[in-house]
């Protein structure tokens, strides 16, 4: 069976997993001894690094991306289609800070105009400015169903403000997502993510009640979705539903097109939101995002730090003028008004980066050449691991790469196999142990990749992609 797989395939996908889990092919001892030598020689510094921050930062890394197998990397440099380390190593960048930096690290026109924004207005003034609207009409511009935009501070915080304003725009509680889907870390968004039917094992630290209201369905079954929505009219209805459109953990669970069509005829059947969570899509699998991708008009949309290139202190929501209307500032004697605050929302330089990268964009054609490159890339390695008889699932999602191992995603999701619940925690470690040590190897052949050997990339990795391409190869002769 090819290793190479259409990006919304789930069927597939979710098929080959089960090879992955059951019969995988692991790093020779050899090459596992040679990957570690050279971290713990080509990179002391970065480990001892790592090791006093901990007498200051628990655990020494305040970043889960950052935390990386056998340590932390110390970066010190980033530029272009390449990350700089402590110790001197150079990597291929294809981590991309979770997937914000499409143009690729420091870009020099949004840096620039950071830069030039520092020097005039500052970093913050706590009043409104002109580049708070421009910002606005370019999201406006490549997304038909925001009629209104605000800016936040994070994805996490358009996750807790969406959900709020669906409840009081619906006057309805009950809120519907996907099993495994992350979309922030607030209390009642801690249900059920990261791994399908985890339901509260993640909410560590939540008390039960703040989650009785959530619910969630399995991946791409509309009928348990309808399911969800009738048993909900017993509690008053739902709220919302909200999706991240191309499934759990940046897409390794995909969403198969058709599910986004019934979703949206479900929630107006029912008189509920749907919100997309783009905070990972948004400029990442288009100009449009997955609204445009899929042809779906969601009520309200979460974006990230993508819609400031990267930049900090950067999230947003935006939709329906009627709904977007909770979120007027100022507060309110009477009406629907919903509580947002948020002193680093909209600041000076996290729109005017944002601002400078859509136009940068729009300018450099980007994602049409990011989506050939990204195809061509991704059929390029499933050919190397089936040369190598290497079990894998390969697929992207445009600029969302895959590079699949170990099927640890899926683990809990083959919830009608036996043969792989009943010994869930057995394959658990084994699974995971290959998942680090394959973003390991790659590390050490010179490339970064995000976790879950998921990966991003940008504009400025387009031209190096070749010299990946002979870094994967070197890591996948050392499996057997």
């Amino acid at each position: 069976m090819s290793s190479y797989f259409d990006g919304f395939d789930f069927k597939g996908i979710h098929e080959k997993s089960k090879e992955l889990l059951l019969n995988p092919k692991n790093l020779t001892d050899e090459a596992r001894a040679k990957y570690l030598n050279y971290f713990e020689t080509k990179c002391a510094k970065s480990k001892a690094s790592v090791e006093a921050a901990k007498d200051h930062i628990p655990g020494g890394i305040q970043h889960n991306l950052a935390n990386s197998y056998p340590f932390g990397i110390n970066c010190v440099k980033a530029e272009g289609p390449y990350l700089y380390d402590i110790d001197g190593n150079r990597y291929i960048d294809f981590l991309q800070a979770g997937g914000p930096t499409i143009l690729g690290n420091n870009y020099r026109p949004i840096t620039d105009a950071a830069i030039n924004m520092l020097n005039t207005t500052g970093n913050l003034t706590g009043l409104y400015g002109e580049f708070e609207v421009d910002l606005a009409k370019k999201i406006k511009q490549h997304y038909p169903a925001v009629d209104l935009f605000r800016m936040l501070a994070s994805g996490t915080e358009a996750g807790m403000i969406a959900i709020r304003m669906a409840r009081a725009f619906t006057g309805k509680s009950e809120i519907i997502k996907i099993n495994g889907c992350y979309h922030g870390w607030a209390d009642q968004l801690l249900y059920d993510m990261r791994s399908v039917d985890s339901r509260n094992m993640f909410a560590i630290g939540v008390p039960d009640d703040c989650l009785n209201h959530m619910c969630s369905v399995y991946p791409n079954d509309i009928e348990e979705l309808e399911q969800r929505f009738i048993e909900n009219e017993e509690k008053g209805g739902t709220a919302a539903f909200i999706m991240e459109p191309i499934g759990q953990d940046s897409g390794a669970l995909p969403i198969v097109k058709e599910f986004h069509q019934k979703a949206r005829e479900l929630c107006d059947k029912y008189g509920a939101l749907l919100i997309y969570d783009e905070v990972v899509t948004a400029f990442r699998l288009g100009m449009g995002g997955a609204s445009a991708y899929f042809g779906i008009k969601p009520d309200l949309i979460m974006f990230g730090k993508a819609i400031a290139g990267g930049f900090p202190a950067a999230g947003g929501i935006g939709g329906r003028a009627d709904v977007m209307g909770c979120l007027s500032a100022g507060i309110a004697s009477s009406g629907a008004k919903v509580m947002v605050g948020g002193t680093l929302s909209a600041n000076p330089v996290s729109c005017i980066a944002g601002y400078t990268a859509i136009c940068e964009m729009e300018k450099t054609n980007a994602h049409a050449k990011l989506k050939e490159a990204s195809d061509r890339f991704t059929r390029q390695i499933a050919d190397l691991a089936d040369k190598y008889k290497l079990p894998a699932a390969i697929f992207n999602q445009h600029s969302i790469l895959h590079f699949d191992l170990c099927g640890i995603q899926h683990l809990t999701s083959h919830r009608d196999d036996d043969e792989i619940i009943e010994n869930c925690f057995g394959l658990l470690p084994g699974a995971n142990t290959r998942m680090k040590e394959f973003a390991m190897a790659l590390a050490a052949e010179g490339l970064i990749v995000a976790g879950g050997n998921k990966a991003f990339i940008s504009l400025a990795t387009i031209p190096v992609l070749d010299e990946a391409l002979e870094i994967f190869e070197r890591v996948f002769a050392n499996y057997a």
